[in-house]
């Protein structure tokens, strides 16, 4: 009966870490591609933490878990897409300041960076900086579809939070991915196609 229950524990366990992400993630590119990294990261990360100024805690950084997407699976734009409720921290948090950065670790993908401590620069960590922003109503349709291919339980949120399709306006690009320091990648250089 131990034995059952454990098993039963484990699967559970694997379905709940697994429901709704990327479950496999492609090689990376060699770490002497900073900018072929950073997109590797910001397309197959389902998940970051974005951070804001805190309305509720004056002058003090906030950081939130928030589900984003590029774009669906096989088409990566570099442009993280959210969906926010108008009831959530992060929308009040932009209303008075909508400067964010956006930030997603490798360890998501649980390859190389499970047999090291996050921190390990060979971890490879990507933060986007800019402005949240409304989606267009021209890239409205791309959004959503490509948030509720990524995110399918998405589209059975509650409709009285009142979603809002939003996007992060990059306009600094940081990447760690090996030891000696941080890069910073020119914004026109991220937005070049890929891969």
């Amino acid at each position: 009966m131990a034995i059952v229950v454990k098993w039963c524990a484990v699967i559970l366990a694997v379905t709940i870490v697994t429901e709704g992400t990327s479950v496999t993630w492609p090689p990376p590119p060699s770490w002497l591609n900073k900018t072929a990294t950073a997109r590797y990261l910001a397309h197959s990360a389902d998940w970051g933490v974005v951070s804001t100024m805190s309305n509720m805690f004056p002058d003090t950084p906030f950081g939130i878990v928030q589900s984003f997407a590029d774009g669906p699976v096989e088409k990566s734009t570099g442009i993280p897409y959210f969906y926010v409720s108008k009831i959530s921290t992060v929308y009040a948090n932009i209303q008075k300041n909508n400067i964010v950065s956006l930030t997603v670790s490798e360890v998501e993908s649980q390859l190389l960076c499970s047999k090291v401590d996050p921190e390990t620069p060979t971890c490879a960590q990507l933060t986007l900086s800019g402005k949240m922003i409304p989606v267009p109503s021209q890239e409205e349709l791309f959004a959503r579809t490509a948030l509720f291919a990524r995110h399918p339980q998405m589209k059975d949120w509650p409709k009285g939070h009142n979603w809002l399709l939003l996007k992060l306006d990059v306009t600094s690009v940081w990447l760690i991915d090996f030891f000696g320091g941080a890069a910073i990648i020119p914004v026109e250089d991220y937005f070049k196609p890929w891969p």
